[in-house]
């Protein structure tokens, strides 16, 4: 399979480059997808407001987030004593996602915070006028809300992967 998608428009640093090939070394294959998700958060686990890199083999989703110095106004701050960061990376099979669809942030950031998911589909007007998410279903119930770059294109590559498996 050659599906390589890319979200980013810039072109791969030699660092980059260098830690793409340590992510293909980890996960034993090439990677044949990579994007970054705005938002993140798994119902009843973590919450990512800066958002996690998400990169897969086709049969394997990964996502992980990166220390980040807090800013405002694009200033660098000083974190107070109390945050200390804490790294997430985790993984799930591609074959386990049985949904995606379009939901509202506020609907994902309510079921977050009561701890079970209270979303539904996006209808035509919260896609045109609320800021939507991608909620991913899994097999086992476990559900993840992220912000992609771009969601039709990842159903897409999924379906394509899932398809690939059979």
């Amino acid at each position: 399979m050659e599906i390589i998608y890319n979200s980013s428009m810039e072109l791969d640093s030699k660092d980059t480059v260098e830690f793409l090939k340590e992510r293909e070394e980890k996960l034993g294959n090439p990677l044949l997808f990579r994007t970054y998700s705005t938002w993140f958060a798994k119902l009843g686990g973590e919450r990512r407001d800066w958002g996690v890199f998400l990169y897969s083999d086709g049969r394997t989703m990964v996502y992980e987030d990166f220390d980040r110095e807090p800013t405002l106004l694009g200033i660098p701050i000083r974190r107070k004593n109390k945050e200390k960061y804490v790294k997430l990376e985790a993984s799930f099979p591609v074959a386990s996602i049985k949904g995606i669809d379009l939901v509202t942030r506020t609907a994902a950031e309510s079921s977050m915070k009561m701890g079970k998911d209270l979303t539904k589909s996006a209808n035509a007007f919260d896609r045109l006028f609320r800021k939507t998410v991608s909620r991913i279903t899994l097999s086992d119930g476990t559900v993840f809300f992220m912000e992609l770059m771009d969601h039709k294109e990842f159903i897409k590559l999924i379906k394509d992967f899932q398809k690939e498996e059979q």
